[in-house]
């Protein structure tokens, strides 16, 4: 049995992680699953934080779940602790220059809040986020030191998510330190940390350890 740190996305909370969390407890693991700072309460408490305060709020676990912003924390922090036995990165972002360097022209121009996604039934986050804090996770996305991360990494895609390709899993596979395994989940989409296909994350966690 392990102690397993679980993470979400941007706009998300621990609410996110809790069908996981709830399913890898009744394994017989200990789980920690954190609400970042600034969510949870109301997007304005999003300004004036970013990726340091996300990062230190990452949980000192053994085994990192994270799920969209919170992969590229557990990676992150896994390429600082060796101590990180095992990271799970669920429908990881990719880094995007492109997608960062409009945002930094939106902000230029005056802009200060952008539209995320809607939100999945049942799911709770937020839906408007100040510019900044897109910007802080792009900038985190892209400053990521993959090559450092020599624990194991299981690569988690929603197979339903249009956000991210094969291709691009690829290419983070590709960058990653140490041993990579995948795992495509066949009825889920983005937010895979509450859809049906969580019993197939759990085994895979569990084979890993």
């Amino acid at each position: 049995m392990a102690v397993i740190g679980l993470v979400h996305g941007i706009g998300g909370t621990a609410a996110t992680m809790a069908p996981l969390a709830d399913l890898l407890r009744a394994a017989g693991h200990t789980v920690e699953a954190v609400t970042l700072p600034g969510h949870g309460t109301d997007p304005d408490d999003l300004v004036g934080v970013g990726w340091s305060d996300w990062l230190a709020a990452v949980p000192d676990a053994e085994v990192l779940v994270g799920q969209s912003m919170g992969a590229t924390l557990a990676l992150t922090v896994a390429a600082l602790n060796s101590h990180v036995r095992v990271v799970v990165a669920i429908n990881p972002p990719m880094a995007d220059e492109d997608a960062l360097e409009g945002l930094q022209w939106r902000q230029s121009r005056g802009h200060e809040w952008v539209d995320g996604p809607e939100l999945g039934d049942g799911e709770v986050g937020y839906t408007r986020f100040p510019i900044t804090a897109f910007i802080e996770m792009l900038e985190g996305v892209h400053a990521a030191d993959l090559d450092a991360v020599t624990a194991p990494v299981l690569l988690v895609r929603g197979a339903l998510d249009d956000s991210a390709d094969d291709m691009a899993f690829d290419v983070l596979a590709d960058n990653l330190g140490g041993p990579v395994q995948r795992l495509e989940l066949p009825h889920s989409g983005h937010v895979a940390t509450s859809g049906p296909d969580l019993a197939l994350v759990v085994a895979a966690i569990d084979e890993l350890l």
